[in-house]
């Protein structure tokens, strides 16, 4: 089975993490294709509740050192279409990418898989970790292949994550990013062994939220220790 990965044109710490465990694993990717920057609307936040990475290494020049090809492109481009077909593409795995369209998420002949920082259908979309506490849902990873709609799809596993008394917004947020990285080879893995997509569970239901706005932010914030009290291990 080929995969190829879909990563960001920039120094991206899930693009990074995601293109070395996968080689640190073994698992031969046949290109990684990097998206250029898109400048996107500013969206105001009452806090911070990710981290600030240093220190990040370029795609390409992680590529470049493990031997793996890769190519900057649009995404949805016709071009990165008919590079997936040449290179007979069965998985694409998502480290870095906007919203994709249905030619290209057509072209694997088994699938796309992203790795979402909440648990589906519960949680979809963006702020997942604000939102969880919001609907006063735990923390999780959703590892799912992708359809039409965001956040949607099949589900391949859900993984609930701890919390800890002494958490901080930072740490969950840290917790979620390790999480995706730990479960990449057990889901690839899974892929291989049962690529068929209908023996997977579809995503029904749940709300596709939006950027959260700063005034229900606030509201979050006051709920922060008692949702961690309720979910705590």
């Amino acid at each position: 089975m080929k995969v190829s990965v879909f990563s960001y044109d920039f120094p991206h710490k899930k693009s990074q993490d995601f293109i070395t465990r996968l080689w640190l694993e073994n698992i031969p990717v046949a290109m990684v294709i990097g998206a250029p920057p898109v400048e996107l609307p500013y969206s105001k936040t009452a806090f911070r509740a990710k981290p600030r990475y240093g220190g990040l290494i370029h795609p390409a020049r992680v590529c470049d050192r493990l031997g793996i090809p890769y190519r900057a492109m649009d995404h949805n481009s016709q071009t990165v279409a008919g590079l997936l077909k040449d290179l007979s593409i069965d998985v694409v795995i998502i480290a870095g990418a906007r919203i994709l369209r249905r030619s290209i998420i057509a072209v694997p002949t088994v699938g796309i898989i992203n790795f979402h920082p909440g648990l589906l259908p519960d949680v979809r979309g963006l702020d997942a970790l604000k939102w969880s506490v919001y609907r006063d849902v735990p923390p999780g990873v959703t590892a799912h292949f992708i359809d039409e709609r965001v956040d949607a799809g099949r589900i391949i596993l859900r993984r609930p994550l701890p919390v800890y008394g002494d958490d901080g917004w930072v740490d969950l947020s840290l917790r979620l990013d390790e999480a995706q990285v730990e479960l990449l080879p057990t889901v690839v893995r899974m892929v291989f062994d049962r690529p068929a997509q209908d023996a997977y569970e579809q995503v029904s239901g749940g709300c596709l939220n939006r950027s959260m706005p700063p005034e229900i932010q606030r509201t979050v914030m006051a709920k922060f220790e008692s949702w961690k009290e309720r979910h705590t291990q």
